[in-house]
């Protein structure tokens, strides 16, 4: 008879970066300037017109340079750009990320490609694709836009939205999805609009595949 009692605490929500009780870096702090580096592991790295491959550290800061790689606890870039973040809060401000990752992601006057956090803050910022509990847009968009709980968007728009409550001021969606709407919302198909229109896509797309057999 097994001897071990199962917990009844409740589950914790999984943080995207993983964290160990005590962190291990090779340096406590890490700065680079003019100059391109391989990978670096320290508490604190800073870049100023740099680059590195890969940085795994608590705080990261990049000023007109790059990475490839960040795996952090907070990283900060100013017109620099990365190819993909893991962290726990991102701030970027003419920037770039093809992919982020993180608990909080902010975003003013910079791109990405793929971002997906609990919150995400876009303030003349654009996306192909974001995801994440809450969504927060000012002048900016995205292609694919969605949301666990709710979007704000005020003078952007997108693609695609879904979200159980949108509010929008002065915006555009292409594909409307979700249980409450508020505001100024221009769209070109609500829900049943864009059911209708996947139907016929459908109906063409498999007359298209018959008629290639013939």
């Amino acid at each position: 008879m097994p001897n071990e009692e199962k917990s009844s605490e409740p589950k914790k929500r999984v943080t995207r970066r993983k964290k160990s009780a005590a962190e291990e870096f090779e340096n406590g702090q890490e700065r680079i300037e003019n100059a391109s580096v391989n990978d670096v592991s320290a508490h604190d790295v800073t870049i100023q017109s740099g680059s590195a491959r890969d940085i795994k550290a608590e705080t990261v800061t990049i000023v007109q340079g790059g990475a490839n790689a960040i795996e952090a606890g907070t990283v900060s870039i100013s017109a620099g750009g990365i190819v993909q973040a893991n962290a726990d809060t991102i701030d970027v401000k003419a920037g770039g990320i093809v992919r982020a990752e993180a608990d909080e992601i902010n975003l003013s006057q910079s791109a990405v490609v793929l971002a997906q956090a609990e919150n995400i803050d876009l303030n003349v910022a654009s996306a192909v694709a974001i995801t994440g509990e809450t969504v927060n847009v000012q002048l900016g968009g995205a292609q694919y836009m969605v949301a666990r709980n709710s979007i704000q968007v005020e003078q952007g728009g997108a693609l695609l939205m879904a979200a159980p409550r949108v509010e929008m001021q002065n915006g555009f969606v292409g594909l409307l999805f979700a249980r409450q709407v508020n505001g100024n919302i221009r769209t070109l198909f609500d829900q049943r609009g864009a059911l209708i229109f996947g139907v016929a896509v459908g109906i063409v797309m498999l007359l298209l595949g018959r008629g290639r057999r013939r």
